[in-house]
C-alpha cells in the first residue's frame, strides 16, 4: 500500500542538494537537481501507480423497450494505451433516477471483454410470480464501467455514456412513429437520487479560464471564455473588452480567448448574436505571481511566453510537460527574467491531451495548463469494406468483407468488433468513440459536444478550437502533488489481476483500522464446489485484508471470521465487536446528467431510404418459425437492486442489506427501511398518505398478519430476514387485499378468523357501517421472509465479526443471437431487429481479411457498419460508413 511513498523518501533522503535554498552554499547545479527530482518522480509514480482508461463500444446509438444493450470494452493503461495489467472489469447499468439495477463483473483477456445488458425487468421473484418479466420503462439510462484501480484516483476518469431508452412504438416495428423522447416514464414513488445540474441562473452565462490559472495584475494574461445560455447550449457572439478597445468573436461551440494586461477587477461586454448584451466582471487579479501564453506553431514546435512580476525575483524554476500522466519534457529556466520567450521542440511527443506546468525549487506550481499536442506521424489502422453480396432485400443473405491495414497500408492480424444495423440513428448526437475517447475526451472534465470534429482535421480552425477546449474544459486527472512525491498517495484499490475479495477490518466506535486481526475465509462457487478454497490473511496498518480467488463464473459464498491471539495466554480470541468494510460497497455514487446528454428533441429520427435494385413486388416481410432458424434466447438470471413498476415499486431489499453490512453496519428494521426509502408512514408505520396499510408477511408456506403470530409489529421485522418488498401505488380496497394475499386468506381460513372476510361480504340491509368498510382503502405492504437456510441465526445478527454473504464471480458470457433465412422470405411474425449483425471479437487473417455473414431483417434497405479496435501497441482505431 505504500510503496511509493517510502520509495520518494529514500529517494529524498539520497537526493544531493536537497531543499538547496537553506543552505547558503548551494550551486547552481542544487538547484538543478532540486527542479528535476520532482519531474524525475513523476515517472516514478506512474510505474508503480498505473492509471487505467476504459471505452465501451455499443452495437447502436439508442434503444427501445426490451432490446438488448451489447457492447465491447476496451481496457488500457492511461499513458501508453497498451493493455492495462487489471483483469477485472465492472459495467453498471443505472435507472433514469439514478439507482444501480445490474452490475455485471467482466473477465478481461488481452485488454478487452464484451457483454449485453437485456432492457428486461427480471427484479425479484415475488415480484415475477405477479406480473412475470416486463421491460424497463423508457428513459435516460446511463451505462458506467470501470476497475476497481481507477476507484483510486478521480471520479472523472470513469467511463459513464447516456442511453436513451424509448417507448415502445404503438405498431409493432414501426420506430419511425410515436417515439417522442419526451414519453420517459418515471414512477413518481422513485426517489430521484441523482444530483440537479445546474446550467445557469441567466439568459447568458459567461466563464472564464484565464491561461496558467489566475489573472496577474499588471503582466499580460490569455483568458479563454465560453458561453451558454440557461439550458446550457453554447451560444456565439462578441466579447467587447481592454475599456472597449478590443473584441474577439467565439470561434466554435461558444468559446473564444483574449489577452489583455489585468488591473485588478476588470470589466468586459458579451453581445450575443440575438443582440442580447451583458456586462461581466472578469475574476480578480493577484497582486503577484507568473502568467504563461502557450501556443502551437507547428506540429513539431511550441512557443512559451512567461511573464511575472517583479517581486517574484530572478529565481531558478522548472517546467514539467506530461502527456497522459508520464513526463514528456523537462527544461529548467535560470534565473527567470521578467519577460522570456522561449520555444520547445514537441516532435517527439506523442499524440493527446498534455500538462504544462510551471513550478519552483519547492514543487509549487507557478503556472500549468492543458494543452493538445497533434503529432503529424501519427495515423491510425483504417478497415475497408466491399462486398459482393449485399442486396439489402428483406430476408436476403448479406456477404461484407472487411481488411485492416496499417497507416503504411500493411494488412495485419487483429481483433476489433463490428456492428450492422439500421441506417435511422435515433441516438444523440454524441461522436465520441474509441479514438476521440482514448486521446482526447477522457483527459477532459465534462461533457464535449462531437467530441470528433476536433480530430477530423489538422488545420488551423481545428488547432485553435482544440487549444480553446483544453483550456475551458482542462482537467488534470494526474494530481502534480501526488505524482511529484510531495504528497501522500493512499493505493486503496489494488489492481485485481483475478477474481478478489477485498475489504479492511475497523474498530467499533470510531471505525479506524485495526492491525493484526486474522481474516479467515472460504469460498464455495455454486456451480463448480470442487473450487472450495480457503484463505488466511493478517490485517496490515491500514486494516486492509484481501484473498486472490480462483475464477469462476455465477455466484458462490463466502464465509468470513475475524481472530486474534490473546497476547497473555496465546488463546485464539473470535473479535465479535470488529467491523468488516467490503470493498465491494466502495461504489461510485451516481452522477449528474447534462442537458445535452438528454435532451433529443432536436434530433429528427427519420429512416433514409435508398434506391435498391429490387422493387417491392409484395414479399412477405415476416418470419415462419418452423422455417426460419431461430437461435436460443438469452437466459436471464441475475436480480436487480431496484426496479420501478407501474403497479407497485419493488424491492430487491435482501440484495441492499447486504450492501448495509458491506459497509460494516448493522441491518435496520422494515420501518426504517421504509422511510430511508422516502415512504413518509406516520403512527408507527401504520398510515401512509391518509390511509391505512396492511402487511402482508410470508415465506411461501406461512403468513402472518398484525398483531398475531412471531411478527406482532411487522415494522419491526429485521431487515436480515427480508427477501424483498412490493409496496402497492395506490391504496386498495379490501376485496383487491384479499386477492392479492393468498396465503394470508389461508391462514385466516385454518383459524374460522370471520373477522377478516366479513369486509368481503356485501350485506342487503344496507347497514351503514358495512357500507364504510367495504368502501375502505389501504396500502399493501408486501413482505416476503427468506427460506430458513437462508437466514442468520438470532446470535449472530449482532456479531460483526463474522459474515456470510455471496460472492460475484464473473459475469456469464452471452453470444449475439439473430435468425437465419436460407430459403428466403418468410411470413410469420415479422422480423424487427434494429442491430442485425454484431461480433465483439472480429478476427482478421495474416492477409487483415475478415468475412461477415448475416441476415437481413424485413425492412431494412440501408445498413450502418461500425466498429472499433486497437492495436497491442496501443493505436486505437475506429470504422464508420453507411451502406
Amino acid at each position: 500500500m505504500n510503496r511509493f511513498w517510502n520509495l520518494v523518501i529514500a529517494f529524498a533522503f539520497f537526493s544531493p542538494g536537497l531543499f538547496a535554498e537553506n543552505n547558503p552554499n548551494a550551486t547552481a547545479d542544487d538547484f538543478s537537481r532540486e527542479l528535476m527530482r520532482f519531474s524525475g518522480n513523476i515517472h516514478q509514480f506512474n510505474e508503480i501507480y498505473p492509471q487505467e482508461k476504459v471505452f465501451l463500444e455499443f452495437d447502436n446509438t439508442a434503444y427501445f423497450q426490451g432490446e438488448a444493450i451489447w457492447f465491447k470494452a476496451f481496457v488500457t493503461h492511461a499513458t501508453t494505451l497498451k493493455r492495462a495489467p487489471s483483469k477485472v472489469l465492472y459495467v453498471d447499468l443505472l435507472s433514469p433516477t439514478g439507482q444501480l439495477i445490474e452490475q455485471q463483473k467482466l473477465k478481461v483477456i488481452g485488454g478487452q471483454c464484451d457483454g449485453a445488458f437485456v432492457l428486461q425487468d427480471i427484479s425479484t421473484e415475488q415480484a415475477r410470480a405477479l406480473r412475470g418479466v416486463a421491460v424497463y420503462p423508457s428513459g435516460f439510462y446511463e451505462i458506467r464501467a470501470y476497475t476497481q484501480n481507477m476507484l483510486d484516483f478521480s471520479k472523472e476518469a470513469i467511463f459513464s455514456r447516456v442511453i436513451p431508452v424509448y417507448a415502445l412504438p404503438k405498431y409493432k416495428g414501426e420506430y419511425e412513429k410515436g417515439t417522442a423522447p419526451t414519453r420517459m416514464d418515471v414512477n413518481p414513488l422513485t426517489p430521484n437520487i441523482r444530483e440537479i445540474v445546474h446550467e445557469g441562473d441567466k439568459k447568458v452565462n459567461v466563464s472564464f479560464f484565464p491561461e496558467g490559472g489566475d489573472l496577474i495584475a499588471g503582466i499580460p494574461c490569455n483568458v479563454a471564455f465560453k458561453v451558454t445560455g440557461a439550458d446550457g447550449y453554447m451560444l456565439d457572439g462578441v466579447l467587447i473588452h481592454n475599456d472597449g478597445a478590443d473584441t474577439t468573436s467565439t470561434i466554435h461551440d461558444g468559446m473564444g480567448a483574449f489577452t489583455l494586461i489585468p488591473r485588478g477587477r476588470d470589466v468586459v461586454q458579451f453581445i450575443t448574436n440575438d443582440g442580447i448584451r451583458v456586462k461581466l466582471n472578469l475574476p480578480q487579479a493577484l497582486k503577484t505571481g507568473y502568467s504563461m501564453i502557450a501556443s502551437a506553431t507547428s506540429d513539431t514546435l511550441f512557443q512559451v511566453d512567461i511573464h511575472r512580476t517583479l517581486d517574484q525575483g530572478a529565481q531558478h524554476i522548472g517546467m514539467a510537460v506530461t502527456c497522459r500522466g508520464d513526463l514528456v519534457h523537462f527544461q529548467e529556466i535560470k534565473k527567470c527574467p521578467a519577460d522570456t520567450t522561449f520555444n520547445i521542440d514537441c516532435s517527439g511527443w506523442p499524440l493527446g491531451v498534455c500538462r504544462m506546468t510551471l513550478y519552483d525549487r519547492k514543487g509549487k506550481i507557478l503556472s500549468s495548463r492543458s494543452l493538445f499536442h497533434n503529432n503529424e506521424k501519427f495515423r491510425s489502422p483504417s478497415i475497408s469494406i466491399s462486398t459482393d453480396s449485399l442486396s439489402r432485400q428483406p430476408f436476403s443473405k448479406e456477404v461484407i468483407n472487411l481488411k485492416l491495414t496499417d497507416k503504411d497500408g500493411n494488412p495485419f492480424r487483429d481483433r476489433f468488433c463490428v456492428s450492422v444495423r439500421d441506417a435511422a440513428d435515433f441516438g444523440s448526437e454524441q461522436t465520441d468513440n474509441l479514438l476521440t475517447n482514448l486521446l482526447l475526451s477522457s483527459d477532459l472534465k465534462g461533457y464535449i459536444h462531437d467530441p470528433a470534429w476536433y480530430l477530423a482535421k489538422n488545420d488551423d480552425e481545428h488547432r485553435t478550437a482544440l487549444n480553446l477546449l483544453t483550456l475551458v474544459q482542462g482537467w488534470e486527472r494526474y494530481e502534480w502533488q501526488y505524482m511529484t512525491g510531495q504528497k501522500y498517495f493512499r493505493e486503496k484499490h489494488r489492481i485485481e489481476d483475478s477474481l478478489t475479495f477485498n475489504g479492511w477490518v475497523l474498530s467499533y466506535f470510531k471505525r479506524e483500522p485495526v492491525s493484526r486481526i486474522n481474516v479467515t475465509a472460504s469460498v464455495m462457487p455454486e456451480h463448480d464446489r470442487t473450487l472450495f478454497e480457503t484463505f488466511e490473511y493478517h490485517t496490515d496498518t491500514t486494516g486492509y485484508f484481501g484473498f486472490n480467488v480462483s475464477d469462476f463464473y455465477g455466484k458462490g459464498k463466502i464465509s468470513l471470521n475475524l481472530t486474534s491471539k490473546n497476547r497473555f495466554t496465546g488463546n485464539t480470541v473470535y473479535k465479535k465487536k470488529n467491523r468488516i468494510r467490503l470493498e465491494r460497497a466502495d461504489r461510485p455514487a451516481p452522477r449528474a446528467l447534462s442537458k445535452q446528454e438528454t435532451d433529443l428533441t432536436h434530433k429528427k429520427a427519420v429512416i433514409e431510404k435508398t434506391k435498391t435494385d429490387f422493387t417491392d413486388d409484395g414479399l412477405p416481410l415476416e418470419i415462419k418459425q418452423n422455417l426460419g432458424i431461430l437461435l436460443d434466447d438469452v437466459d436471464i438470471e441475475e436480480k436487480l437492486l431496484y426496479v420501478d413498476y407501474f403497479s407497485f415499486t419493488s424491492f430487491d431489499s435482501g440484495q441492499e442489506t447486504e450492501l448495509e453490512l458491506d459497509m460494516g453496519e448493522y441491518s435496520s428494521f422494515v420501518e426504517n427501511y421504509l422511510i430511508e426509502k422516502g415512504f413518509d408512514f406516520m403512527g408507527d408505520g401504520l398510515e401512509y398518505n391518509g390511509y391505512g396499510i396492511k402487511y402482508y408477511v410470508h415465506d411461501n408456506t406461512k403468513a402472518y398478519v398484525s398483531n398475531s403470530g412471531p411478527y406482532e409489529n411487522p415494522t419491526r421485522i429485521d431487515m436480515i430476514d427480508v427477501k424483498s418488498i412490493l409496496i402497492y401505488d395506490e391504496p386498495l380496497k379490501m376485496y383487491q387485499i384479499r386477492n392479492l394475499c393468498p396465503l394470508l386468506n389461508a391462514y385466516h381460513y385454518t383459524r374460522m378468523d370471520d373477522g377478516w372476510f366479513a369486509p368481503f361480504e356485501y350485506k342487503e340491509n344496507g347497514d351503514i357501517l358495512d357500507a364504510i368498510i367495504l368502501n375502505m382503502k389501504y396500502y399493501l405492504v408486501d413482505i416476503q421472509i427468506k427460506e430458513n437456510y437462508e437466514r442468520i441465526l438470532q446470535k449472530d445478527i449482532y456479531n460483526l465479526g463474522r459474515r456470510t454473504t455471496t460472492i460475484q464471480g464473473f459475469s456469464k458470457p452471452v453470444e449475439f443471437y439473430a435468425p437465419q433465412y436460407p430459403e428466403g422470405p418468410i411470413s410469420g411474425d415479422p422480423d424487427i431487429r434494429r442491430t442485425i449483425y454484431w461480433n465483439p471479437n472480429v478476427i482478421t487473417d495474416k492477409d487483415g481479411n475478415a468475412r461477415l455473414e448475416f441476415y437481413n431483417n424485413s425492412f431494412t434497405q440501408r445498413y450502418t457498419i461500425s466498429g472499433a479496435g486497437i492495436t497491442s501497441s496501443g493505436i486505437p482505431y475506429t470504422l464508420k460508413q453507411n451502406w
